[in-house]
């Protein structure tokens, strides 16, 4: 069977396709590369046809994921069922064949893990902002155990976000969320303020984001927004304790829990949950650019189909590839020139599903060269210089240099250093968010492997091959224009080199 699964509207707009065999996953901002794009209406997706290489009379279900209460156009039986059929009255669905199913925004979040685990015990799913609704939904088993609305529990990316704009925090929302997590370290912690804090808790967290409630100097002067940095570096840390314990709560040690949406790209207070809950599943697309493949998820399983094949995740972007794949030759040149302190974009295969690069679109440095950080920053990224930056190493040697065993595969933990600390890949608390590259990635594996063996560490600076304010490239075309306008020293698509 033939399913079609749609996240539009809004922000970050994504289809994945599924013939029965294979999964094509498409998202917008790679093609058009302009970022957190989302479409404005229902109807602009029909080009993807051509892409995904399907035709819309072909297809035996399609799974939406919209916000009902903006489109009153469209029926709804009850907004707060997990799923139901539904008229669209615009075209293309008026003339579609094949039923149309709306998808609750958290249930595809929930589904949306299947490319990771087969069956789960505990479903977390907290959203930045959701479906304006709720804050926080949990599953047992496919049952809808506990909801969150945004009344008590509000959207933690929300507040988030209107902290970042006080402190000046260029940027969408989305954004601003990430770089006030990289700047809570530069505050302190602020006992009074944890004292108060700790008075109200996570299911009252409207009243704990309430800043004006905490922080007596509101203001644009310096000294105010160092006084705000503390309330956040508080805040944060009374977070890192409560969301364990919010976890703890209601998932056992040995379960498979998962957890998904926006929040969940918070890599701090990951790190702290998966310390007590060893078998925690977060995947790379925990925000919304994992909606749709929720939607196919659920009509497999409506529709009684077997299961789809995970080959090759995540590298599903149905994007522009290079013509032909690195020889051994280029990838130990490649790796000589990191080794000699050069900055390389590396454009391999498909891209990745979600924010991070994974070493398919990533931008690759030696860790050991010096003022590292601030040279991607200043004249390769053009970002604020407090930005941290990734760690891709060998899984068999992480534990030789960092506070972790097992894999991390898609950078969704704050991991601390042992001994060792590599400024251009260290935050300024000693952590690094780390990702584990095993034998499966062949390519990306054999290049740090190389860089391995000639300077003795098994690990790289990852970053994404993008530029500041910018989605990662799609096309070579747009990998191309960054190496043109920034200071990185080459390129690398394929088994060719720029």
């Amino acid at each position: 069977m033939k399913f079609l699964g749609l996240r539009l509207c809004e922000h970050d707009s994504n289809i994945t396709y599924s013939d029965g065999v294979q999964v094509k996953y498409f998202k917008y901002e790679r093609h058009n590369q302009i970022k957190h794009f989302g479409l404005n209406n229902l109807t602009d997706w029909v080009d993807t046809q051509k892409i995904l290489n399907f035709k819309l009379e072909e297809l035996d279900a399609i799974a939406i994921v919209i916000d009902v209460f903006r489109y009153p156009d469209i029926k709804k039986e009850d907004p707060e069922k997990l799923f139901e059929k539904i008229n669209i009255p615009y075209e293309p669905f008026t003339n579609l064949k094949c039923p149309v199913y709306r998808l609750d925004h958290h249930y595809a979040h929930k589904l949306s893990n299947w490319p990771l685990v087969d069956s789960s015990d505990v479903d977390f799913v907290l959203d930045g902002f959701g479906d304006l609704r709720r804050s926080c939904s949990i599953f047992r088993k496919h049952k809808l155990e506990e909801v969150y609305t945004l009344d008590t529990m509000h959207s933690f990316g929300k507040q988030m976000a209107a902290m970042g704009r006080h402190m000046g925090i260029s940027g969408i929302a989305d954004d601003a969320v990430g770089k006030l997590m990289a700047l809570k370290q530069f505050g302190n912690f602020n006992p009074e303020y944890f004292t108060q804090i700790s008075k109200f808790g996570l299911k009252d967290s409207k009243l704990i984001f309430d800043f004006k409630r905490f922080v007596d100097v509101i203001g644009s002067d310096l000294a105010a927004n160092y006084k705000f940095l503390d309330y956040v570096r508080t805040l944060h840390d009374y977070m890192e304790i409560a969301f364990p314990k919010f976890f703890n709560e209601r998932a056992g040690r040995n379960e498979v829990v998962t957890y998904s949406g926006g929040v969940a790209h918070n890599v701090c207070i990951n790190s702290k949950i998966k310390r007590d809950l060893p078998n925690l599943i977060i995947p790379p697309h925990c925000n919304d650019e994992g909606l749709s493949l929720g939607c196919v998820e659920f009509l497999r399983i409506h529709c009684n189909q077997p299961r789809f094949d995970k080959t090759g995740f995540p590298y599903w972007q149905t994007d522009t590839g290079p013509r032909t794949e690195p020889s051994s030759e280029t990838i130990k040149k490649t790796a000589e020139g990191l080794a000699q302190g050069k900055i390389i974009g590396w454009y391999q295969g498909h891209g990745e599903i979600g924010p991070r690069a994974l070493g398919n679109r990533s931008i690759l440095m030696s860790p050991e060269v010096k003022n590292g950080k601030s040279i991607l920053n200043n004249k390769v990224k053009h970002r604020e210089d407090y930005r941290p930056f990734a760690a891709s190493i060998l899984y068999d040697d992480v534990q030789d240099y960092f506070e972790w065993e097992g894999e991390s595969n898609f950078m969704k933990y704050s991991v601390s250093f042992k001994d060792s600390i590599f400024e251009p890949i260290s935050h300024i608390d000693n952590t690094s968010r780390i990702q584990t590259v095993s034998h499966e990635l062949k390519i990306f594996h054999e290049l740090i492997y190389q860089f391995k063996k000639l300077t003795g560490l098994p690990m790289l600076l990852n970053t994404s091959l993008n530029d500041n304010g910018k989605p990662i490239a799609g096309k070579p075309a747009d990998a191309l224009s960054l190496l043109n306008n920034s200071q990185m020293d080459s390129l690398v698509v394929g088994d060719e080199v720029f």
